[in-house]
């Protein structure tokens, strides 16, 4: 080691360089003392700027070694590492903060703490009129594996350890902290779990022989699709999966080759199941000149927050790209801020409590957003809507009657036109009679001039999956309807040939 610079091993030299031998302590010739200001803590252990490098303190436990031999003792120069909260050499801080030099030595720690997180925990506050999103991952999310190492609390002196086990948050669904509603049958892998195979082997040679050769069996066709051993969507995709692998075949493209017209429709919907179905029609609904709303609102509008991400996680499956992006190019800036809210899956859950207190608020805010000035606020109703649950829209309805003795419905018809009146009224109709409403969704593409096939049997197809809410609907038709006719009587009396066999069957009705 060069002998003039021997002395200052280990330590700060002073400023401007070594002094001459024999002069140890005097600054060099013209240095000039720096301007008095706090004192200055090098980052991370590294010199002050100007400075050569000087050894660091160890990160044992063992105190520093002194000096080399012949060292001065005395020198005013020796460097003194003091102690801080943050680690050795560094700067002292406030409680709560971490260093940002080096670490605080770590006793009986084979690896030092883990990183400290980067950005604010929590969640941003709620916007108004929405409910704050819940921590329920969902029952088929896959289990996060705990960290190796538990965080600590940076701040604390050296050695002492606060240890945090992250507490598990309990299952909520949106809203309330109440359990989120499941999704419908057909909607989640995970139910094939609960799911009991069934014997297809000689549903599928009865499919393959309906369709082979010349001509097509419709008859055969609808007789297997509709039995009651295929009621259930997974039962369905069981048959449809045999099918392919049985025959080396593809029976949708099958079933597209040997019938047509609207007996082809059908049974496409019945085969793909709820869940494709469902994205099938929106796809449709979409990729045409000019938007179809009823398709629209029927696959979206009333759903629980499982099935809306069930389905716009299929539709990006299926297009490759996100559905909302696809409504956007389609509809009007209003109404594609009324889907935004839908399909962010924020609906109160079915079990979500009704609130007097919070239904009152409301009522007196769709006042304001619709008699109570000039212009409806759009934004403010489709909000209170899209947020509310059955019961809970139900309950607003009973109580904007008690305190201003008009019909939601009536004030809808004459605050709003077109397509968002449309959707607001599905909703409210849907929330107060459910059964009703659906006996009307089958009415009126009936006996519609002309008559609207497709949505006919989209929505009898959808009924098909519920069987509880088919019948429902089959009764209130029968009260409801103008004619007062039964819907056995009114698919007799309209349709015919295999389409009027296969719409029978599918409401569980024999020709």
């Amino acid at each position: 080691m060069n002998p003039p610079n021997q002395q200052y091993y280990g330590q700060y030299p002073p400023p401007g360089g070594p002094p001459p031998p024999g002069q140890a302590g005097q600054p060099h010739p013209g240095y000039q003392q720096p301007p008095q200001g706090p004192p200055y803590y090098p980052p991370g252990g590294s010199p002050a700027p100007g400075q050569p490098p000087y050894q660091q303190p160890p990160y044992s436990n063992y105190p520093p070694q002194g000096p080399p031999q012949g060292q001065p003792q005395g020198s005013q120069y020796q460097y003194q590492p003091q102690q801080y909260p943050g680690g050795p050499g560094g700067p002292p801080q406030a409680p709560g903060q971490y260093s940002q030099g080096q670490p605080a030595p770590y006793q009986n720690q084979p690896y030092p703490p883990q990183q400290p997180p980067q950005g604010q925990y929590g969640q941003p506050p709620a916007q108004y009129g929405q409910y704050p999103p819940n921590a329920y991952q969902g029952p088929n999310a896959t289990p996060q594996a705990p960290a190796p190492y538990p965080p600590q609390q940076y701040g604390a002196p050296p050695g002492t350890q606060q240890w945090s086990q992250p507490q598990q948050q309990p299952m909520q669904g949106y809203g309330y902290g109440v359990p989120p509603t499941p999704p419908s049958p057909g909607y989640d892998q995970a139910q094939k779990a609960y799911y009991a195979p069934v014997d297809t082997a000689a549903d599928v040679e009865a499919l393959r022989k309906a369709m082979k050769g010349m001509g097509c069996d419709e008859a055969a066709l609808i007789r297997v699709f509709t039995s009651i051993k295929y009621e259930n969507p997974w039962a369905m995709a069981q048959l449809v999966t045999d099918y392919n692998k049985r025959f080396i075949r593809d029976l949708a493209k099958d079933i597209e080759s040997e019938t047509r017209g609207d007996v082809e429709t059908a049974l496409l919907a019945l085969i793909r199941g709820p869940l494709e179905h469902d994205v099938r029609v929106l796809i449709k609904a979409l990729d045409r000149a000019g938007t179809d709303e009823d398709a629209l609102m029927d696959v979206l509008l009333c759903r629980t927050n499982a099935d809306i991400r069930a389905i716009t996680a299929e539709y990006k499956r299926i297009k490759g790209h996100e559905l909302l992006v696809d409504i956007k190019d389609d509809v009007d800036d209003t109404l594609f801020r009324f889907y935004s809210m839908v399909l962010s899956a924020t609906r109160a859950e079915n079990s979500a409590p009704v609130i007097a207190a919070e239904i009152d608020q409301k009522v007196t805010e769709l006042q304001r957003a619709t008699e109570g000035i000039i212009g409806a606020n759009t934004i403010s109703v489709a909000q209170i809507f899209t947020s509310s649950n059955t019961a809970q829209m139900q309950a607003l309805s009973e109580a904007y009657m008690r305190k201003y003795h008009r019909s939601l419905g009536d004030v809808i018809e004459k605050e709003f036109r077109g397509d968002m009146e449309d959707a607001l009224l599905y909703i409210l109709e849907s929330a107060t009679d459910r059964a009703r409403f659906d006996a009307k969704r089958l009415e009126k593409p009936l006996y519609k001039t002309p008559r609207k096939d497709r949505l006919f049997i989209d929505r009898v197809v959808s009924l098909y999956w519920d069987r509880s809410r088919l019948e429902l609907a089959k009764a209130a038709f029968q009260r409801y309807s103008p004619s007062r006719t039964a819907l056995r009587s009114s698919i007799r009396g309209l349709l015919s040939g295999d389409y009027e066999d296969l719409m029978l069957a599918l409401i569980r009705e024999r020709k």
